[in-house]
């Protein structure tokens, strides 16, 4: 196993007043652009607020919520140094009154850009009673995914609560009766994903006449899953008079289109290159691996290594696989540590479970989905870890950049096997070069691509490049050979046993329980009986014996039916 060190990040601090890479402002690497609506360059025209004594000056936020902002004491508050680059140039604009797109990298504070200046323009057409939230909301925040939206709710319930703001979220997947009831409460602010929201505004739910300020948050990513009618619908249904903000990581065709028809003329902040990179404060690392053996073996070792006051989060590209590791790792007690599984197969219930054990870190290591790559907030993420490697650039940086947040440090880890993963090395080679790191392209990333194999020790016994399994071994030529030879070997499929034995598709009654086991499941899906279905994985795990319990089976089972790969 090789491990390629790619950006200088220093010791990751643990202290949470340690944390900040420049104490008192942001990262300067960022370059901040501003244009008005008609395109043209006012960057120096605005005056950030980028320190907390510039926004006292300004008067910007009460001295409360500032003191909670910047303390830095486990206890209590944010230990914020100073604000973002996105907040310092968006919090004027907002105070303005002025519509507002905001592109900016993944972690770089854009929940707190949009949401402050939001309740304190809440609180005051509130006092003026320009707004009365009994009969709708007055601030309204469309996100893509469940897990964002529900993080946003939190953080608006952890910022709106001590000056007097109530919210409620919508999302889909969780029981619509309770999401209804707290809307009908009268919540000053609704957090909603797209097609819940719209659900409920067709079925007279939720009454949009109130809002006075809206915000698509993550728009490019609500673009890409298709949201874009229902975004349409929902603004179409916004009173005229509204104050909007759009975010998004990139500003691909889609997103100005939105922003044309839907915005009125906005400013323009650009936090960095309008293309997807990834933040400064991750170390990323790679890892060159010759077999499955080696990306487990490697993963243990830096679950080992994280330390006890860190978290990891780790990518998996399918359900499966997030259930196999889980287990391993709680199964494994040299680790000492407990984990959770984070995907589609999961409840409502089963995700909100999995999250709060993560978030009240009683457990160590959350294995998830691409549905964590987005809207996971949590400042004790330390470690991210793709485990199979991201099939996009774009889904890479919002991967890695679940740590490294508010300015603190992370580390990321990307295990590449040294074939198969040619695409995926060329992302991320990419991603590397737009984010100007310091140090060349890796070498193990440069054979990833090309597939001509890594400089990993491990797995060479299995590996097609030795001489015995070579294709070019003559040895192991046999379809060359000729005469009783090759019939005896390469023809094994003409024999006459192939009738007795080979050709149990042609058995009239066999046929129904061996050969069509995989038409079970098909069934299997449509019944209302709650049955169990007969898959591939599940025939092919009662033959081999299996790794660890099923999911569905209770502790007590039969030997025979607590096994499953």
């Amino acid at each position: 196993m090789h491990v390629q060190r790619v950006a200088s990040g220093g010791s990751l601090c643990n202290s949470r007043d340690a944390r900040f890479q420049r104490p008192g402002r942001w990262d300067q690497d960022d370059v901040v652009k501003v244009w008005d609506s008609s395109s043209w360059d006012i960057t120096d025209q605005v005056e950030p607020w980028d320190t907390w004594d510039r926004v006292i000056g300004v008067k910007g936020f009460p001295g409360g919520l500032i003191a909670f902002l910047q303390t830095s004491t486990d206890a209590e508050g944010c230990g914020f140094a100073a604000p973002t680059s996105v907040q310092a140039y968006a919090w004027p604009v907002l105070q303005a009154g002025k519509d507002l797109v905001g592109v900016a990298k993944t972690g770089s504070g854009k929940t707190l850009a949009f949401l402050l200046l939001g309740f304190i323009k809440l609180r005051r057409l509130k006092k003026k009673g320009e707004v009365d939230t009994a009969k709708g909301p007055a601030l309204l925040c469309v996100t893509p995914t469940r897990e964002l939206c529900y993080q946003i709710f939190s953080d608006t319930e952890k910022f709106g609560k001590p000056v007097g703001i109530s919210a409620a979220c919508a999302y889909g997947g969780a029981p619509k009766k309770d999401q209804e009831w707290a809307i009908k409460q009268g919540p000053d602010c609704l957090i909603a994903t797209p097609g819940r929201l719209n659900d409920f505004i067709n079925n007279w739910v939720v009454n949009l006449d109130q809002v006075r300020y809206a915000v698509l948050d993550e728009a490019d990513r609500m673009l890409d899953m298709g949201f874009e009618p229902q975004i349409k619908d929902i603004l179409s249904k916004v009173p005229q008079d509204r104050q909007t903000s759009m975010f998004t990581a990139t500003w691909p065709r889609e997103c100005r289109q939105i922003a044309d028809s839907y915005i009125k003329n906005p400013t323009h902040i650009q936090i960095g290159s309008d293309d997807i990179t990834t933040n400064t404060n991750i170390t990323q690392h790679i890892v060159s691996c010759g077999s499955d053996g080696d990306k487990k073996a490697a993963l243990m070792k830096i679950l080992k290594d994280m330390g006890w006051n860190g978290a990891c989060l780790v990518f998996c590209n399918t359900k499966r696989m997030c259930r196999d590791l889980a287990w391993e790792i709680d199964q494994d007690k040299s680790l000492g540590i407990k984990s959770a599984e984070l995907h589609g197969d999961l409840d409502q219930r089963g995700r909100d479970d999995a999250m709060s054990r993560f978030k009240n870190c009683e457990v160590k290591a959350l294995i998830a989905t691409d549905l964590a790559a987005r809207g996971l907030d949590l400042r004790s993420i330390t470690v991210v870890v793709n485990y199979d490697a991201p099939r996009g650039a774009e889904d890479y940086v919002h991967r890695i950049g679940r740590t490294g947040r508010a300015n603190d440090k992370g580390d990321a880890y990307t295990l590449l096997m040294s074939t198969g993963n040619s695409k995926e090395a060329a992302n991320i080679r990419g991603i590397m070069e737009k984010a100007g790191q310091a140090i060349p392209t890796p070498q193990d990333l440069r054979d990833a691509e090309n597939e001509k194999g890594g400089s990993s020790g491990w797995g060479k016994e299995d590996s097609w490049d030795t001489k015995s399994a070579s294709w070019d071994n003559k040895e192991d030529k046999w379809w060359e050979r000729k005469g009783d030879d090759k019939k005896d070997d390469a023809d094994w499929w003409k024999k006459d046993d192939k009738k007795e034995e080979g050709n149990w598709w042609e058995k009239k009654d066999e046929k129904k329980d061996d050969g069509e086991w995989w038409k079970k499941d098909e069934r299997a899906e449509g019944r209302d009986d709650g049955g169990d279905a007969v898959t591939p994985g599940s025939l092919i795990d009662s033959l081999l014996g299996g790794k660890r319990p099923a999911d569905d089976e209770a502790e007590d089972a039969p030997p025979e039916k607590t096994a499953r790969t």
